[in-house]
């Protein structure tokens, strides 16, 4: 079954966007300059390979700001190569407000952190997944290593809990079928599942996917919520 997903941010988009509606990507090296300073200041391969294209601009470790337009209304792509990786990953975005951006080397998993300089935060994922003209079939949203079953009264916001401090915060999520495990032979699929009214997530949620509707790599830019509503009847996803 061919997916197809629409994409529809909500928000107030003038008709002509002025200088200050960009968005600016750099890259921080003063860690590198301290762990680096006393040898011959050239940076190692695992960091110098890692590159970015955002809206058409390549940026590295320590080439300098891109400016990018903001669009609250359009689904951004930027396009990433890790260390030995001969294939680029695409990260999905919205580049919504005009902030300044700082990415950061993962010295953990070889990956890279994005925070927002207003805050001088790391920004978490947060998701709200929802269902449209609901059905009794059984969905999972995943959020990284978390996940929540899905129906259309589903209010919760899914967050990146059950995962360590030091993983990066750009994230897999997914959305897809699913049938429950009756036994530990037939589970070979599992998610740490935030159930509702529950302190503690269920650490050991096994499951089978049935039909993957989504799987994507996603980079929040904003603390606030996003929304992933399908609709079993048409088979689509909206974003907003």
């Amino acid at each position: 079954m061919k997916l197809i997903i629409n994409i529809l941010f909500l928000g107030i988009l003038t008709n002509t966007l002025v200088a200050q509606d960009y968005a600016e990507f750099r890259t921080d090296t003063t860690r590198f300059k301290r762990w680096y300073g006393k040898e011959d200041g050239k940076l190692p391969e695992r960091i110098t390979e890692q590159v970015w294209f955002i809206n058409g601009q390549e940026m590295r470790y320590g080439s300098g700001a891109i400016k990018v337009k903001v669009n609250p209304n359009k689904l951004d792509t930027i396009l990433y190569k890790g260390y030995r990786r001969k294939e680029l990953d695409t990260i999905i975005c919205n580049i919504s407000e005009a902030k300044n951006y700082m990415f950061y080397y993962n010295e953990c998993c070889g990956a890279f952190n994005i925070q927002d300089e207003s805050t001088k935060k790391f920004i978490q994922g947060r998701i709200i997944y929802q269902l449209k003209n609901s059905d009794n079939k059984t969905y999972l949203g995943t959020l990284g290593e978390a996940g929540i079953i899905v129906n259309s009264k589903n209010t919760d916001t899914l967050n990146v809990s059950c995962r360590s401090t030091m993983s990066p915060n750009v994230y897999n999520i997914s959305f897809r079928q699913i049938e429950l495990c009756k036994d530990s032979l037939n589970c070979i699929e599992g998610t740490c599942l935030q159930e509702k009214g529950k302190d503690e997530p269920n650490w050991d949620f096994g499951y089978k996917t049935v039909s993957k509707k989504m799987d994507m790599l996603f980079m929040p830019l904003k603390s606030e919520p996003t929304f992933i509503v399908y609709d079993p009847k048409t088979d689509r996803i909206k974003i907003k």
